[in-house]
């Protein structure tokens, strides 16, 4: 009797430690977390998109990486297919500005493409037409729900931003399609 309570207060403190260990490992979202969206025509050229905000301790954690992003879903009927999500290149132009010493200053963005081009020594890929504009990565989707990263957003603690988004290219296939565009906490890599 006596080692079956040993071996059950043994089991009892394995688990315990396993819950502790999860809970201290998992990622703790600020109390009103940077989620910013507003919705875009996509598959139509000069459509515009403009976001300020702040970022503070209630909603901006220095550790975690703060993306902009495209979310599509499909509207309607799939009447002539799905498009190949993957082959779309959707380009846009998007500008961060950070107040400070009294003014509006720009901060260089990538797309993913152009950072890869950076830190690896590599070329832009043929389509990658302009290194002005910041084309989309699909990262995720099926179904109809698809998202893209456009770009990592290299924000401060206790700054304040502006950042602007506008599309510069028709992109038709995208026309049965709502759209938003996304500034939030990007999920961290393995999750």
């Amino acid at each position: 009797m006596l080692g079956i309570h040993r071996w059950l207060s043994a089991g009892l403190l394995v688990i315990l430690s396993t819950v502790l260990a999860a809970c201290s490992s998992r990622i703790l979202e600020p109390p009103e977390p940077l989620e910013l969206a507003q919705p875009i025509a996509v598959d139509q050229s000069g459509q515009e998109v403009r976001f300020e905000f702040e970022t503070n301790a209630r909603n901006f954690d220095p550790g975690r990486t703060y993306a902009l992003e495209l979310e599509v879903q499909r509207q309607g009927g799939r009447e002539n297919g799905e498009p190949e999500m993957r082959k779309l290149n959707i380009p846009f132009e998007v500008s961060l500005q950070r107040w400070g010493a009294g003014a509006w200053q720009d901060v260089p963005t990538h797309d993913s493409y152009q950072a890869l081009a950076l830190n690896a020594g590599k070329s832009l890929p043929a389509w990658h037409t302009s290194t002005v504009w910041r084309y989309a990565a699909l990262s995720a989707g099926s179904g109809g729900e698809y998202r893209w990263s456009i770009v990592a957003l290299p924000l401060d603690l206790d700054a304040r931003y502006r950042a602007r988004v506008r599309t510069v290219q028709t992109t038709p296939e995208l026309q049965h399609h709502s759209a938003q565009v996304r500034i939030h906490a990007a999920w961290p890599v393995g999750k």
